[in-house]
């Protein structure tokens, strides 16, 4: 006996959840594990680096007076 075309389009149980296919669990846990080093890694960066001046904290470093005598001279 063949099954009819009516229930074979009978509708489908919806699983819980989001309904992301579990092929695509590893590309999201890279991204996610990419994303959050590279978040790390900046924060580390603009937080402990000395070299790197983000604000106006302390003009002194800029060299601005050097240069400025330099070209008086």
């Amino acid at each position: 006996m063949r099954p009819t075309r009516i229930l074979l389009s009978a509708a489908q149980k919806q699983k819980p959840g989001l309904g992301i296919p579990v092929e695509l669990t590893p590309l999201f846990l890279a991204m996610g594990v990419a994303i959050s080093s590279a978040c790390w890694f900046t924060y580390k960066k603009f937080r402990f680096d000395t070299s790197l001046r983000v604000g106006r904290t302390n003009p002194d470093r800029s060299g601005l007076k050097e240069v400025l005598e330099e070209t008086k001279n």
